[in-house]
């Protein structure tokens, strides 16, 4: 068969492989819109408990809270509430090579390149991990309990969403909030380890208005924030040793034999960290592999700018998310925070 033709053979598979995969994508946004419902109408019904009631009631009240104190966009989201039963809403596929904490990374509209694979058919998402697996990859297959459409639909309130404590949801609320605001097309990592700092600060900031400084609410949260710290260090220290590894001259067998010591000293190492809260409890019985450890730096890895950006704008968050924005336009905004800083 002629090389043009099997290229050919081939690219229309990969095309009705994709348009299939964006088919069940928007398959299930369109069926999660079609099952949402104003919340003003769903608190006039009596089909909730009184903690469904109250934590819905305090969802409106942390969204505008975040768009009042924090400045971030609002619009229509998380104004109406789908029940989705237990969740999770869909699942991301993260998937590395075995000798490398680069991800596989995928191009679509709007959101520009990101380093999973969303599903909404959990049935897909597994057979996408077992042939990625069979070919000698390394996969993560983790369940979303929300995410942000970036503005171009109303997002909904999940019934997920109800479990979570309040510090938690604060923290959901205000992340999500702010994909909306600030989106850095093409940079994941940046997107994603913005909304975190952002929806950390902006719980605790939360708390603080409600409750007080000296409080317990206040007080938990200040801890569990330590413990992130010091976690992120530890998992840092992780990443660098993997990165060291991998990059070194010697056979990809050897590679694969030494990571399995890293990982497994990791695990031992971890009880030794200072830790106050019992957050982390579960790392122990964590299947580490590359696409974890990605995933994990695709969340955390960048938060560092953001506090010192945060910190010069004296602790102020509306205005530490203007200055967020204003790097939106520039295709390197965590090098634009940079020279932002040095002005200052």
């Amino acid at each position: 068969m002629p090389q043009s033709l099997v290229c050919l053979f081939v690219v229309i598979f990969w095309v009705d492989f994709e348009v299939g995969y964006l088919w069940q994508l928007a398959k299930g946004q369109v069926g999660l819109l079609f099952k949402a419902k104003s919340i003003e109408k769903v608190l006039k019904e009596n089909n909730l408990s009184q903690g469904e009631r109250a934590k819905l009631e305090l969802i409106n009240e942390i969204r505008e809270f975040a768009r009042r104190e924090i400045g971030l966009e609002a619009s229509k989201n998380y104004t109406t509430y789908a029940d989705i039963g237990s969740g999770p809403v869909s699942w991301n596929l993260v998937v590395c090579p075995q000798d490398d904490l680069e991800p596989l990374r995928w191009s679509y509209p709007v959101v520009g390149t990101v380093p999973y694979r969303g599903y909404f058919d959990r049935h897909k998402a597994e057979e996408a991990r077992d042939q990625y697996k069979k070919e000698g990859y390394d996969t993560y297959l983790r369940p979303v309990g929300a995410y942000s459409t970036l503005g171009w639909f109303s997002d909904p309130v999940l019934s997920t969403m109800l479990r979570y404590s309040e510090s938690t949801l604060a923290d959901l609320v205000i992340h999500e909030l702010t994909h909306a605001t600030v989106w850095i097309e093409g940079d994941v990592t940046f997107n994603e380890s913005l909304a975190s700092f952002v929806g950390e600060a902006g719980a605790l900031m939360w708390l603080r208005a409600k409750y007080g400084e000296d409080t317990e609410a206040v007080a938990r949260v200040n801890m569990e924030r330590k413990d992130g710290a010091i976690f992120r260090k530890f998992m840092h220290q992780v990443a660098t040793r993997l990165d060291t590894l991998y990059q070194s001259d010697i056979p990809k067998v050897e590679k694969l034999s030494a990571r399995k010591v890293v990982f497994d000293s990791s695990k031992l190492e971890f009880g030794h960290l200072p830790l106050k809260t019992n957050l982390y409890t579960n790392f122990p019985s964590w299947t580490l592999n590359n696409a974890r450890m990605a995933l994990y730096r695709v969340y955390r890895e960048r938060t560092d700018i953001f506090a010192r950006v945060y910190s010069a704008c004296q602790d102020d968050l509306r205005k530490t998310v203007e200055v967020l924005a204003d790097s939106e336009d520039d295709s390197r905004p965590s090098e634009w925070l940079v020279r932002w800083l040095e002005k200052q």
